[in-house]
């Protein structure tokens, strides 16, 4: 009788310990996803290919071209002040029909020579025309499990000026390459970075001297915080912070929405200190690089500038930007994002603070152009926004499915059935020892009996 006990007592048993060994198996594999393979999935992908196109958007443009070759550009051309004689002063012929614009004769008889007009700068700005920008980011070795090299290729374009290649309707171009870590999307402490600059008319012309950068630039750390991060501008070469905003959706996307107000950025000096401060010697192609961003010997009237208009002024290029972009927390991934970008001239850093805050001046300038190199204002447009949610949405899920949705089924379950294990062996072991002792009992009466 008693090893028939024991083995009813095993049998109840069994089951109970299976419940237990699969209850805390669940558990573990519910922490093992919290605590190991989510973590494992919140690094930036090695195989990052995208690209970024916004949306067409009326601005303007200085062409550096026609401006250093002297010559109108072809919207321009039809004004009065950017006619060669006209400009120069003198009173100009009826000119025929099919005469060039640059050619005119004098009272004279003698052709007017465009080298020596003084062109207003206005005749070399053309407003209200089509601009776009893109951005192609890859990611290129070295990359491994730790650190991922992103490569940008960004360009504004015209969009009423699309040659063959391309190239024509280039305003400028940057190729960027910054090696960043996987999970917080910082760049690393190295020397690495390279930056290249690429201005119309000087495609050839860069200096991609590796330096050590600080701050955010196409992707944000998983799980973004709600505050300030620094956030690097390339058209600068400075680092300045970005600010947290608040909570938004964008296309259905829970995102955190982060602005940035910059300027007005002396470029010229910027990107001077900048390739100063990380070069051992001087390197020709940074001249070239800078040319774009300071123009000497040109007079303050050709700038529109009041006072003595045959004052001889130096202008640099001054930078303003409002960026704003939209940030899914989970992945870190930007998923809309938009800039106000002002290029403009001035003398000096107080000129340009007083031109810029100038509310009736800015709108002035914004309808006729006088010292403005570039005027964009535009956003993602609608195909890249849905690409880039689409992806951000399947990124975010899945991360909440597997540290979230699946770790808590997993770990009720878990708990189920370690407890069910636990109360069916206690309840097991009570029926096992009632047994014995009814039987033990039952020996007793039989041989007082006897």
């Amino acid at each position: 009788m008693a090893r028939q006990s024991s083995s009813a007592g095993r049998r109840s048993s069994v089951p109970a310990l299976v419940l237990v060994g699969l209850g805390a198996f669940l558990i573990t594999i519910a922490l093992a996803l919290v605590f190991f393979v989510v973590p494992a999935q919140k690094k930036t992908p090695l195989d990052i290919n995208s690209t970024t196109v916004t949306e067409t958007s009326p601005g303007a443009v200085l062409v550096g071209g026609a401006l250093a070759g002297n010559a109108p550009t072809e919207l321009n051309s039809t004004r009065p002040e950017c006619s060669a004689g006209d400009a120069a002063g003198d009173e100009v012929e009826e000119a025929g029909e099919g005469d060039a614009a640059e050619v005119v004769e004098t009272q004279d008889g003698d052709e007017a020579d465009d080298s020596e007009v003084q062109f207003p700068v206005s005749c070399f700005i053309d407003n209200d025309v089509p601009l776009y920008s893109q951005r192609r980011v890859q990611a290129v070795e070295p990359s491994d499990g730790e650190v991922i090299t992103l490569q940008a290729a960004q360009s504004l374009l015209r969009e009423d000026k699309t040659g063959s290649d391309g190239v024509e309707g280039l305003i400028n171009a940057t190729i960027d390459r910054v090696t960043v870590d996987r999970v917080t999307a910082m760049p690393i402490d190295e020397p690495v970075s390279t930056l290249q600059v690429v201005a119309t008319g000087n495609a050839d012309d860069s200096a991609p001297t590796g330096f050590v950068r600080n701050g955010l630039q196409y992707k944000f750390p998983f799980d973004t915080e709600q505050g300030n991060y620094d956030y690097f501008d390339a058209s600068t070469f400075t680092t300045n912070p970005i600010s947290f905003v608040g909570e938004t959706t964008v296309g259905g996307v829970e995102a955190y929405e982060f602005r940035q107000e910059l300027g007005p950025i002396d470029m010229w000096s910027s990107i001077r200190d900048h390739f100063a401060a990380i070069s051992d010697g001087y390197d020709p192609a940074v001249e070239s690089v800078l040319a774009s961003y300071r123009r000497e010997g040109m007079t303050a009237g050709q700038w529109g500038i009041e006072g003595d208009p045959e004052r001889e002024v130096d202008m640099r290029r001054f930078y303003t930007n409002t960026r704003t972009v939209y940030v899914n927390p989970d992945t870190g991934q930007i998923v809309n994002g938009s800039e106000s970008i002002f290029q403009f001239f001035a003398e000096d850093q107080d000129e340009a603070e007083a031109f810029f805050n100038d509310a009736a001046g800015m709108e002035a300038e914004k309808a006729e152009p006088t010292r403005t190199a570039v005027r964009f204002e535009s956003g993602w447009n609608e195909e890249t926004k849905e690409q880039t949610q689409a992806t951000a949405q399947e990124s975010a899920d899945t991360l909440n499915t597997f540290g979230r949705v699946l770790p808590a089924v997993l770990g009720v379950l878990g708990v189920l059935a370690l407890i069910g294990g636990i109360l069916l062996g206690v309840r097991g072991g009570r029926d096992t020892r009632g047994t014995r002792g009814a039987r033990g009992n039952r020996g007793a009466g039989a041989g007082t009996r006897a």
